[in-house]
């Protein structure tokens, strides 16, 4: 995600962690007032689907850069910190970057590391409304009966 806000000028254009997201928006919330729906909306979805608090997404992003993972690449294994080898996989692939076994093991075991200091998510359940209970239709066999009788 890159952070350049609406009618400001960008000092620099770079990939940013949905915690860090996160953390400037509150620190704008609290001196900006009232956010736009767009603002508010990108708050609420940092809020729910940043893993790691930003100290400890900076630190994973500072040892995945030692690694020689790409910036890009790195801010998505934190932003998303995959459950398993496939879905790490899946990030690489997409990022067209081939890592040596060892490095492959050792952005395994960071990814295990961090995951353990990973926020819990419960899932957004909504309320399910049901209908209300329709009356019991009447069979069309008998209806059909009914008009033999009456006609």
């Amino acid at each position: 995600m890159v952070v350049p806000m609406i009618g400001k000028g960008a000092n620099e254009i770079r990939p940013a962690l949905l915690a860090e997201v996160e953390k400037i928006l509150e620190k704008r919330q609290g001196t900006a007032g009232e956010f736009g729906f767009e603002q508010q909306t990108s708050l609420e979805y940092a809020k729910r689907f940043s893993h790691l608090k930003y100290a400890d997404a900076k630190e994973m992003l500072d040892e995945l850069e030692k690694l020689e993972v790409k910036l890009e690449t790195a801010v998505k294994i934190v932003d998303l910190l995959p459950k398993n080898k496939s879905q790490l996989m899946l990030i690489l692939v997409k990022d067209k970057v081939e890592l040596a076994e060892k490095k492959l093991e050792k952005v395994e075991s960071l990814i295990a590391e961090y995951s353990k200091k990973a926020r819990k998510f419960e899932p957004k359940v909504e309320a399910v409304v049901e209908a209300p209970a329709a009356a019991p239709a009447e069979a069309p066999a008998e209806d059909a009966k009914e008009k033999k009788k009456s006609g």
